[in-house]
């Protein structure tokens, strides 16, 4: 009996103890927050007079607010050092725009999508073929060169499609974008948001360049945070419910693809607005769209509203 009692002390000694500390609690505990960002991914992440900034930027520094932690953020050199840097503990959460794989779900958790993506290419124009819309349109094109950004999905996907010895790698996408403005490589390609955002930026290149935007695939962007603490997953996940039906992330939207008075050169980072302040704007917004509709109903009607 003394035997069974000794190896039954030792067996629930063995087994793991629920009440200990999960990620959120470490991270409090810690008091800071570190983020893996992308590097040189507009509008995503940005550096400018030695700040980051951009939409993974504000989300990842409201996520540290609800934690109620300081945040602190690293930029890999390179994209392929983004999971092996979370998995060594280097970063706590990745939020880089990077694409929901089954392949790198094999190695980290993933959120639920955030942001739907496409495919999309910036091309010079004396290669692109005639009625060009759209990603696979390069294939028509003898001979092609082809920039990407290393150990992405833009890799991945065009190592598919294309001659290995056609595609030429670089470490951030601005880095491919301006081997196509110089004429290094025919063409580049890059999630539709950084085409779009680039070509709408680079107006001095139009009669140059021309970006392939029509969609072709339907991926999607998460965060990613090491396996195995299913609370944290599930936070996150309430996280990005939060700020897709609270209007902060249709607001983000709206400020970096379509006002886009970050792109003004040498203007310096805008403060970042906290939740509360979105909550603000998506209430005037609601208004000013309110009237705006009312407006509409009464045009044409004169003086009369009956």
């Amino acid at each position: 009996m003394k035997r069974y009692a000794f190896f039954l002390m030792i067996t629930l000694l063995m087994l793991p103890v629920h009440g200990s500390a999960g990620e959120i609690q470490r991270i409090q505990q810690k008091g800071v927050l570190t983020v893996s960002l992308n590097r040189g991914y507009p509008p995503f992440a940005m550096e400018r007079a030695g700040t980051v900034f951009g939409l993974d930027v504000d989300l990842a520094h409201l996520l540290a607010e609800y934690l109620g932690v300081k945040i602190r953020f690293i930029q890999p050199e390179t994209y392929g050092q983004q999971i092996p840097n979370l998995l060594a503990g280097e970063s706590d959460i990745i939020m880089a725009a990077m694409t929901r794989t089954v392949e790198r779900g094999l190695q980290v958790n993933f959120s639920k999508p955030y942001f739907e993506v496409s495919q999309a290419a910036l091309v010079r124009r004396d290669k692109v073929p005639v009625g060009a819309n759209a990603y696979f349109d390069l294939l028509a094109i003898d001979g092609i060169k082809l920039g990407v950004k290393t150990g992405t999905t833009h890799e991945d996907f065009a190592r598919q499609l294309f001659p290995a010895g056609a595609i030429k790698g670089y470490p951030t996408a601005d880095a491919a974008a301006d081997a196509v403005v110089k004429g290094t490589v025919d063409a580049m390609v890059a999630d539709l948001p950084f085409v779009q955002v680039w070509h709408n930026t680079h107006v001095q290149h139009y009669q140059q360049i021309a970006a392939l935007l029509a969609p072709v695939t339907r991926e999607f962007y998460a965060f990613a945070i090491r396996p195995g603490d299913v609370d944290f997953l599930n936070w996150v996940n309430l996280f990005v419910e939060q700020i897709q039906t609270d209007g902060t992330l249709d607001l983000l939207k709206y400020e970096y693809f379509e006002q886009m008075t970050w792109a003004a050169e040498n203007k310096k980072p805008e403060a970042r607005p906290t939740r509360a302040l979105f909550l603000k704007n998506r209430f005037v917004a609601e208004k000013k769209a309110m009237i705006e509709q009312r407006r509409r109903a009464f045009q044409g009607k004169g003086d009369s509203y009956e």
